[in-house]
């Protein structure tokens, strides 16, 4: 007696074939390159025909040397930035104890110190040429996250005005202008005059 094989429906193969050949695919297009930091609101952003995806702001690379001209010139640009180099900027003046003012080409741009102590802290007086490395450019965003002790009311002020302002700490402000040589000069000649 010959036993009749029921036939496998055709649709089954069919389906099990989509299903071999969609799997791969599916998984493909939800990885995410295997970054755990991105958020689901990254990921649906990324994967929205038309949708700018949503991510979190990279830190800018450091910046090489800059004039107060370009920061002011197009502050947005340079907002965020670290690693600011500004060299042979003047301080025409020093409003208060955590601020002064530096200059360049007629261009002012206000500066404000990160009080961290010191051994030797750096003594800012009008009329330096100073070398600033490491600064960073801000906004009046950052003025309650600026490290160190409270800001005074009068630097506080200063800052608020400000479109954009650097921050910087004392250790990286270099004063290349020698105003404390022809002071001592001056005392020693006062001193020789006077014996």
């Amino acid at each position: 007696m010959a036993v009749d094989r029921k036939s496998q429906p055709k649709w089954l193969w069919i389906l099990l074939l989509i299903v071999v050949f969609a799997l791969p695919l599916i998984w493909w297009m939800s990885d995410t390159d295997g970054d755990p930091d991105l958020t689901d609101a990254e990921v649906v952003g990324a994967n929205t025909p038309g949708a700018d995806p949503v991510t979190a702001p990279e830190p800018v690379a450091a910046e090489a040397t800059v004039t107060i001209a370009d920061i002011l010139g197009s502050p947005a640009d340079h907002i965020g930035h670290d690693g600011v180099v500004l060299t042979g900027v003047t301080v025409p003046e020093v409003p208060t104890d955590r601020g002064f003012w530096i200059e360049d080409q007629g261009q002012r741009l206000f500066a404000v110190v990160i009080d961290n102590p010191r051994e030797a802290p750096v003594d800012i007086d009008p009329g330096q040429r100073l070398a600033i490395t490491e600064g960073m450019i801000r906004d009046a965003t950052f003025i309650p996250q600026i490290p160190g002790e409270d800001l005074d009311p009068d630097t506080r002020r200063i800052l608020d005005e400000q479109d954009v302002f650097l921050v910087v700490d004392e250790a990286n402000i270099e004063n290349l202008s020698r105003n404390d040589e022809p002071l001592v000069a001056a005392s020693r000649r006062a001193l020789s005059h006077a014996a």
